[in-house]
């Protein structure tokens, strides 16, 4: 309402006495305002109408020009929800398989044969003596597997000694140090399985300087060192003052 409006009703309000104001004459006054802005308000809305059509029919166009883009829009909804494979269940299940499998498996010897200095001898089980040195054989004829280290053909050094002589006649190792690269060594086991060393080399050291952990140590290989003495007899330690080591490599293993 205009405040011409309301000049109007304040003047008939004054001529009231003079010309009392009728209720049709103010009905008819607010409802030619009601018209007047009904069709304001319908311009209005078909204006708008109009505009939103003219957007719609701009996104429409562009849509029809590049109909690749609502090509990508439909797969990317297709790619949002994919459909599970049959055999992806089956696939999640298998237990994969190591690339490599150690099949080398030791065994506790009974005997020992080395064809080219004509050994074949049996074997005892010994541990460490007193003072933390490996026991030996008791006899001359027979050799000593060092127990509590590795299981011949499983991967490590297994020691094997024997004596050389008995300061007058020759024991079972007495021809150790004619061995030579290639040379093989046989041990058995007490059913009768075999498995085979070959020789990779001969090395001596002095009695109380010989590489243990090169001897005795772990490795990844499969290895059998056989031991004995050697050099000259020193009548004060009542032995001789070297030590032969016979380094052999697992070649193959029948247990």
């Amino acid at each position: 309402m205009q405040v011409e409006d309301i000049t109007t009703i304040e003047e008939m309000q004054k001529n009231s006495k003079k010309n009392p104001v009728k209720l049709d004459d103010l009905t008819g006054y607010s409802y030619k305002k009601l018209v007047n802005l009904m069709e304001k308000i319908i311009y209005f809305l078909l204006i708008t109408a109009i505009l939103v059509g003219c957007s719609t029919t701009e996104s429409d166009k562009t849509a029809s020009a590049n109909p690749s883009n609502t090509k990508q829009v439909e797969n990317a909804n297709e790619m949002e929800t994919p459909t599970p494979s049959k055999d992806s269940n089956q696939t999640a299940n298998l237990d994969p398989k190591p690339i490599i499998k150690d099949k080398r498996t030791g065994m506790k010897p009974t005997r020992i044969i080395i064809p080219a200095i004509e050994v074949d001898a049996s074997i005892e089980y010994v541990g460490l003596l007193e003072n933390g040195k490996m026991g030996v054989p008791d006899g001359p004829d027979n050799v000593a597997w060092y127990k509590d280290g590795t299981l011949p053909g499983s991967p490590g050094n297994a020691v094997i000694a024997g004596h050389v002589d008995d300061t007058v006649n020759p024991a079972v190792f007495y021809d150790l140090n004619k061995l030579s690269e290639g040379d093989e060594i046989y041990l058995e086991n007490d059913k009768g399985a075999r498995i085979t060393f070959v020789v990779q080399r001969n090395e001596v050291y002095p009695r109380e300087d010989a590489p243990l952990e090169e001897v005795f140590g772990f490795t990844y290989r499969s290895m059998l060192n056989l031991i004995t003495c050697e050099g000259r007899f020193d009548e004060e330690i009542q032995g001789r003052v070297d030590r032969l080591v016979v380094y052999a490599e697992l070649k193959s293993n029948n247990t």
